[in-house]
This record gives C-alpha cells, structure tokens and sequence, in this order.
C-alpha cells in the first residue's frame, strides 16, 4: 500500500524537482522510489527524479492472491493489499504493498477478479513492475467426499467412506482429459490410478488426468 510522509524537495514542486531528500538541510537523498503529490507521479532512481508521468487515479487498492505461480496467486493460497497505478488491474504497470517488500528479489504473480499478472520484485522494494501480459486464471474446482486407490476401484470407493479426501480439477464437470489435483493451485496432481469421485470412478494415467470412466463402479 502506499504511504504519507514528509520529504523535501529542491525546487518549488515536484514537476520542477530533480530530487527528493528526507531534511530540510537537503543532505539526505530519499530512498529510490515513487513520489506523488497526487497530480503526478515521479520515480526517483539512484538518487534523482526521472520524468513525470500523470497520476489520475494513484490509490486503486486490490485484495489480490500473490505467489510464485500463476496459479498460486488466483486460488489466494497468499494474499495482501495492494495499490495499483489504474483502476483497471489488468492496465496496472505497477502494484505497490508490504507482500511485496516481504518477498525476496525475483518474479511472482499477483491476480484479482479472476485475472493474473506476472510482476517483478527487486530488493525487497515495496513496488513490483509488471512484467508479464493479463492472463485469464485457470478455474478450480472442488470434489469433496473423495477417494483414491493404486490398487483397484472398489480401493478408492472404500478411502472415500474412511478417509472422505477433497480432490480439485480444472473442470467443473469431470470427463476424461481433465485433471484431478491435490491442491486449489492444482499444482500436486493425485499419482494413484484409481479415484472416486462422487458419484463416478475414474481411472487416472499416475500424473492426475483422467483417462476414462472406470469398467467398475461402485
């Protein structure tokens, strides 16, 4: 989220600066960063100002799912508020919030209303870069009341009444080619060949998608 503070400045406005100190005495260089006095907006890069860029709508705050995959960021296993630079998430150029300055330097997504875009962390700065087109997020969906076996059909009708599991899938309607996971980020598919899943059982190829509709059911 951004944030309210005093800093000083070597001309009369911010338009005309060409830096951003902490004091009065203009000693201090102020940490590289974006500054706004809620007309424009300037970043300050090793030490000085680039050039402005208007600042119509600077405090756009998104509750968005964040994480190291796509997937990870539109099933908000994490999630955080933050600012964006429009009020269009998907025109966002960059999302600015503590999640941010948690994360170690490198690439992660953010997503919200169902879209996700890849951005880029460095230095454990608060301002993330977008760096990677808005992309749809692959729906996920939930099948309590499951089971799953590697030895039969009747197996996983039987861990289904003692040991009742959620499995997820990208499809809302299972068939066969759709995925069967262990996870929202459907990022661990089920490894057991057998799963049922109510009120069908499945045979699965051992890397979570489903081959056909069991011969046996229970």
């Amino acid at each position: 989220m951004a944030t309210q503070g005093t800093f000083y400045l070597d001309a009369p406005s911010l338009s005309s600066a060409s830096v951003v100190y902490d004091d009065a005495n203009l000693t201090t260089v102020a940490a590289d960063g974006f500054y706004s006095d809620g007309t424009i907006v300037r970043e300050q890069s090793s030490g000085a100002l680039l050039p402005q860029v208007a600042c119509p709508s600077c405090n756009n705050e998104f509750l968005v799912g964040f994480g190291g995959a796509a997937e990870d960021a539109c099933n908000f296993l994490a999630s955080g508020t933050v600012t964006g630079d429009d009020p269009t998430f998907c025109d966002c150029a960059t999302f600015t919030g503590a999640i941010f300055a948690a994360a170690a330097t490198g690439t992660y997504y953010v997503s919200f209303g169902g879209y996700s875009v890849q951005v880029s962390v460095t230095n454990t700065n608060p301002i993330a870069t977008v760096t990677g087109i808005c992309i749809t997020c692959t729906p996920s969906y939930s099948f309590s009341g499951s089971g799953v076996s590697d030895v039969n059909e009747s197996g996983a009708c039987g861990d289904a009444t003692t040991n009742p599991k959620t499995l997820y899938s990208d499809c809302a309607v299972l068939a066969a080619g759709c995925l069967l996971c262990w996870d929202a980020a459907l990022q661990s598919p089920v490894t057991e060949i057998y799963a049922f899943v109510p009120t069908q059982n499945w045979d699965l190829d051992g890397n979570g998608l489903i081959v056909a509709s069991s011969s046996i059911q229970c």
